[in-house]
C-alpha cells in the first residue's frame, strides 16, 4: 500500500505562489469586466467586444487558483476539480455572463427599448455559444454511455 507523502514547507510555497500568480491575474479580470458595464462611459467612445473575453480567461485563472489551493489543502472536501471543469465554468459560466453583462449595460443606457432591440441577437449567441454546445455535448455524453432512451439512426 502506498502512503502518503507529507507535504514540506516548499510544496507550501510553491502552493502558495501559483496560487497567487493565477488568482493576481484572474480575480481582476473577473472583478473589471463584472463592474466595467455599470461605468459611466463617453457617447463617442467605441467597444469591439473584444475585451469582454477578458472575463473567460479571468474565470479559468481564478479556478486554477481555487483548485491549486484546494488540491494542497482538501477544503472543501466534496469539490473535485477537473481541467473539463474548470473549462465548464469559463466557457459557459462566462459567455453567459458577458451576455448578461450586455444586457444590463443595454439597460442602463437605453433603457428597455434598447435591450429588447438587441433581444433576439444576445439570445441567439446565447444558444450559438452556450445552449448548443451543452446538447451536442450531452448527447455525446448519453451516446458514449450508452444511455436508455438513445436512438442509433445508422
Amino acid at each position: 500500500m502506498e502512503t502518503a507523502r507529507k507535504r514540506t514547507f516548499l510544496d507550501h510555497v510553491v502552493t502558495w505562489a501559483l496560487a497567487l500568480f493565477l488568482g493576481v491575474m484572474g480575480v481582476p479580470a473577473v472583478f473589471a469586466m463584472v463592474v466595467g458595464p455599470f461605468q459611466p462611459h463617453d457617447e463617442g467612445s467605441t467597444n469591439d467586444g473584444f475585451t469582454g473575453l477578458v472575463l473567460l480567461l479571468g474565470l479559468g485563472l481564478t479556478y486554477g487558483a481555487l483548485a491549486t489551493l484546494r488540491d494542497e489543502y482538501g477544503i472543501p472536501r466534496a469539490w473535485r476539480p477537473s481541467l473539463t471543469q474548470g473549462f465548464v465554468v469559463a466557457w459557459y459560466g462566462g459567455w453567459t455572463a458577458l451576455i448578461v453583462l450586455g444586457m444590463v449595460r443595454e439597460l442602463l443606457d437605453g433603457g428597455p427599448g434598447l435591450v429588447a432591440k438587441w433581444l433576439g441577437g444576445d439570445v441567439a449567441a446565447w444558444f450559438v455559444l452556450v445552449g448548443l454546445p451543452w446538447i451536442l455535448a450531452t448527447l455525446h455524453d448519453r451516446r458514449r454511455r450508452g444511455a436508455a432512451g438513445w436512438v442509433d439512426s445508422s
